[in-house]
């Protein structure tokens, strides 16, 4: 699913103010891209890991760019089963986020 401009703009944005925010710890450089796969219209995202790599992404990539945006506040996660998989929700910095 495309992801919608105005959204985009703002995890651009998001992603920009945290990198300058802490020059020592930016997020990874797929960390804009990767937001916006897993989030392109809504705040809640319950793709596999496997869907992501399906994308583009290396699974170790992957790995440590979701561990940098849990760590970072980004994203939260709660763990799924064998048969589903973890929910993340998006949680962009709220004066990133409005109107």
């Amino acid at each position: 699913m495309p992801i919608d401009q105005r959204r985009r703009d703002d995890i651009a944005a998001a992603v920009a103010a945290y990198d300058r925010d802490h020059p020592d710890t930016p997020l990874p450089r797929t960390a804009g891209r990767l937001l916006g796969v897993m989030f392109p219209s809504q705040d809640v995202c319950q793709r596999s890991q496997e869907a992501l790599v399906a994308e583009g992404f290396s699974r170790n990539g992957l790995s440590a760019a979701l561990r940098h945006l849990l760590e970072a506040g980004f994203v939260s996660k709660q763990r799924g089963s064998a048969c589903i998989p973890d929910t993340y929700r998006l949680l962009l910095p709220a004066e990133v986020d409005a109107p």
